[in-house]
């Protein structure tokens, strides 16, 4: 099996090409725990696919994740990525997201992810 950097490093990559989806249903384990700033919001692969669809499809353009810091624990399982997301607000807006990202890896696949973030920044012209 690859080294988890190896495979933390490809699903970012995935990221930053525009293909999230891909990134998901290559590396997110069928009964994996997403928690939004320490709240579950999405169970199962299934679910978490399904919500990126919905939010990629409001999105006017494709969204843009620039990876800032990567860090790998190897013998634990772990990995955080911090990132910055750029994007569109529902009312055509730019908007930014600088978030936190921790994985807890199991067998080259991601069973729990962890967000954390403290809210959207408006990047619009003042009106």
């Amino acid at each position: 099996m690859a080294r988890l950097e190896t495979m933390v490093r490809e699903f970012a990559e995935l990221l930053q090409k525009g293909r999230p989806l891909d990134a998901m249903e290559k590396f997110y384990a069928p009964e994996i725990n997403v928690f939004e700033n320490r709240q579950l919001a999405r169970a199962g692969k299934a679910r978490c696919l399904q919500h990126e669809r919905e939010a990629l499809a409001r999105q006017p353009q494709p969204l843009r994740f620039k990876l800032s810091k990567l860090a790998v624990d190897e013998q634990r399982g772990h990995a955080f990525l911090e990132y910055v997301l750029r994007f569109h607000g529902r009312d055509g807006r730019p908007q930014r997201l600088e978030e936190v990202a921790v994985q807890t890896w199991d067998g080259g696949l991601i069973t729990e992810e962890r967000f954390y973030y403290e809210g959207v920044v408006d990047e619009g012209d003042e009106a």
